[in-house]
């Protein structure tokens, strides 16, 4: 075989192999991987927690904590809460800011998934099953975007759980999602998806 006829060869691998990895599907997260936060560290959060920075109000399950794994003095992005001693099903509520640094990027829109609410606002949920070391697990992700005052926050709330505990973690994950409220969230449906 030429250099040129290897080099060609090598080159239409590596595109595939390349292609592959592009196309492949995200991998499947542990609560260890998907959260830096541990149980008893950093600020807790119990029962309603306000942040009017967000304009969002949660009511965490009655019985569970949720733990923002950082200094008391750091800004507000969200929390894990952790259903399992040992440490396997967790849930987390993850936002932030907007920015947009003018480059003319579009805004993200969340329509890849199932149409859910969480809370009072629409969003878009994707499951994901798989095996880590031997052990199946489900990720449940719901993204959504909330529009307020000249602003636009984006944000998460996501289930991590072994899958033989996936019947008793979603109703406490449903339960969790249903209670959000957003300052001047719409109490609506959630949007038709697109044909």
């Amino acid at each position: 075989m030429s250099a040129a006829s290897l080099m060609s060869a090598t080159l239409c691998v590596w595109i595939g192999a390349a292609a592959q990895v592009a196309g492949a599907a995200p991998p499947i997260d542990t609560c260890s991987s998907i959260t830096l936060a541990k149980p008893g560290v950093g600020v807790a959060y119990t029962g309603i927690v306000r942040n009017d920075d967000y304009g969002v109000q949660i009511a965490i399950p009655d019985g569970l904590t949720g733990w923002g794994g950082v200094a008391p003095e750091a800004p507000f992005h969200g929390f894990v809460i952790f259903l399992s001693d040992p440490v396997q099903s967790c849930a987390g509520f993850e936002i932030q800011l907007r920015v947009n640094l003018g480059d003319g990027a579009r805004a993200h829109r969340h329509n890849a998934g199932k149409r859910v609410m969480v809370g009072n606002i629409a969003g878009s949920q994707e499951n994901r099953s798989g095996f880590v070391n031997g052990t199946a697990f489900t990720n449940v992700a719901i993204s959504f975007s909330v529009p307020q005052r000249g602003e636009v926050f984006d944000g998460s709330v996501w289930l991590v759980t072994p899958t033989e505990d996936l019947a008793k973690n979603m109703p406490i994950f449903r339960s969790f999602v249903s209670h959000f409220r957003f300052d001047g969230g719409q109490e609506t449906k959630p949007p038709m998806a697109r044909p």
